[in-house]
C-alpha cells in the first residue's frame, strides 16, 4: 500500500487552485474599487457640509479651499483628488479618480456634487449606482 498524492491528483488541486484564484482576484479588485469610491463619496458629501459651514460664516463659498477647509484625506488621497469650483453662491466638488482607480472605473469616472445637493457621474454607469 502506497501513501501520499499522486502527481494527476497533485495537478488536479493546482488547477482548482488556479480556477478559484482566476474567479476570485477580478471580484477582489472590483470590491476595492467600490470601497475606494465610497470612501471618496463619503468625503465629497463631508466636504458639502464644510462648505455649507464656511458659507454660513462667511457668507460667500468664493475663497473655500481643501485646505482652509482642514479636510481629512488619508482614506482617498491615493485614489482620488478632489477640487473645489466656487463662486460667492454656488460652488461645484468634485473627486476626481487617479491612476489605477480611473482605468478601473469607467463606470462612474468623477463624481460631482453642488450647493443643491445635485449628484452627477463623469461616466456611462447609473448614477444611484455610483453614489450609493
Amino acid at each position: 500500500m502506497k501513501n501520499g498524492f499522486t502527481l494527476i491528483e497533485l495537478l488536479i488541486v493546482i488547477a482548482l487552485i488556479g480556477i478559484l484564484g482566476s474567479i476570485a482576484y477580478p471580484l477582489y479588485g472590483e470590491h476595492l474599487t467600490r470601497v475606494r469610491r465610497t470612501y471618496a463619496a463619503t468625503a465629497i458629501v463631508d466636504l458639502a457640509g464644510r462648505m455649507e459651514e464656511y458659507y454660513v460664516s462667511k457668507n460667500t463659498y468664493n475663497d473655500a479651499t481643501i485646505e482652509n477647509l482642514r479636510v481629512n484625506n488619508a482614506r482617498y488621497k491615493n485614489y482620488y483628488r478632489l477640487d473645489i469650483t466656487a463662486k460667492d453662491d454656488a460652488y461645484v466638488l468634485h473627486a476626481t479618480p487617479l491612476g489605477k482607480q480611473a482605468d478601473s472605473d469607467i463606470l462612474c469616472g468623477t463624481l460631482t456634487i453642488d450647493q443643491n445637493g445635485n449628484r452627477t457621474i463623469s461616466g456611462s454607469g447609473a448614477i444611484e449606482e455610483c453614489w450609493h
